[in-house]
C-alpha cells in the first residue's frame, strides 16, 4: 500500500482520463479514471473515478472513497458530495451514480478488482463529514499553531488515520515540518502554499513518505484536504532555508 513514488505534487487536471479495464472497479458503463499514484508491488491505487450508471460486484481489495462531486445510492442509501465511505475487501457493492454521474476519490489498499458475487466481507460504511465536528488541530505536538487549523477524523485503527484537515484564510505555519508518518493528501477545495513547491490547489493530489521536509505554510483563501497516513501524525520543525519564509515565498507563488 504505501510502496510508492512520492508525488509533490501534482494537479488532478492535468492527469489523463483513462478507461478503466474490465474487472476493476468502475469498469461498468465505460467508466473513466486518473491514476494518482500506485504501489507496483501489491497494485494498490489512488485514482479518481468517473462513475456513471450502476456498479455491482465484490471488491477484492479494501477502499476509501471520498465523493468529490455528483451524488447516487450506495446499497439504496444516499450518497452525496462530501461523503466518506470505506468498505472493507469482500465487500459486495451497490453503487449506483445518479444522471448527472459521480466523482469519487479512491483509495484502494490492493489491486482494485471488481467482479460478480454476493460478497463475504462486512458491510461498507458510510460517514457523512458535514455531521462530524471540527476539532482543533493535533498534530503539532507542543508546538502551539496559529489558531485556524482544524481536523475531522473519519478513520482509525492500527494501519491508518484518516482524516480531513481544514484551515481558514489566512493561516500560515511559518517553520519547515516533516512527519514520521506516510502522507497521501487530496486538495477538495481553496489552496495552500507548500514552500518552495508553489500552491497546490483544489484537485491537488501528494503522496510522501516520512521524514520529508516541506513548507512552511500558507493559505490565501482557506481549504480543506481529505489525507490518509499510516498513523495519526505528529510533527518536527525546522527553520526554513535563506528566502523561503513563507511570505517571501507566497509574495511570488500568487502571482497568476
Amino acid at each position: 500500500m504505501w510502496n510508492r513514488p512520492d508525488v509533490d505534487f501534482v494537479q488532478s487536471q492535468d492527469v489523463p482520463w483513462q478507461q478503466v479495464p474490465d474487472g476493476a472497479f468502475g469498469a461498468a458503463q465505460g467508466g473513466r479514471k486518473k491514476v494518482l499514484s500506485r504501489d507496483a508491488g501489491t497494485g494498490a491505487e489512488t485514482a479518481l473515478h468517473r462513475l456513471t450508471g450502476r456498479h455491482q460486484g465484490v471488491l477484492s481489495a479494501g477502499v476509501d472513497l471520498y465523493v468529490v462531486a455528483g451524488e447516487g445510492r450506495l446499497d439504496g442509501e444516499p450518497l452525496r458530495t462530501g461523503d466518506y465511505v470505506y468498505a472493507p475487501a469482500g465487500s459486495a457493492l451497490d453503487l449506483v451514480a445518479s444522471v448527472r454521474g459521480l466523482t469519487v476519490y479512491a483509495g484502494f489498499w490492493g489491486a482494485p478488482g471488481f467482479a460478480g458475487g454476493a460478497g463475504s466481507g462486512e458491510p461498507p460504511l458510510l460517514i457523512t463529514p458535514e455531521l462530524e465536528p471540527w476539532i482543533p488541530a493535533g498534530w503539532s505536538g507542543e508546538t502551539k499553531l496559529e489558531a485556524g487549523a482544524m481536523s475531522k477524523t473519519l478513520r482509525s485503527d492500527g494501519e491508518v488515520f484518516i482524516y480531513l484537515a481544514a484551515m481558514l484564510p489566512g493561516w500560515k505555519s511559518p517553520m519547515a515540518e516533516a512527519h514520521p508518518v506516510y502522507e497521501e493528501s487530496f486538495k477538495i477545495y481553496g489552496d495552500v502554499l507548500m514552500g518552495p513547491l508553489g500552491v497546490i490547489r483544489e484537485g491537488g493530489y501528494f503522496f510522501r513518505s516520512p521524514g520529508v521536509f516541506h513548507g512552511p505554510l500558507y493559505s490565501r483563501g482557506g481549504t480543506m484536504s481529505f489525507i490518509r497516513s499510516d498513523a495519526a501524525p505528529t510533527t518536527e520543525y525546522r527553520v526554513p532555508q535563506p528566502g523561503e519564509t513563507w511570505d517571501e515565498l507566497s509574495e511570488r507563488a500568487y502571482v497568476r
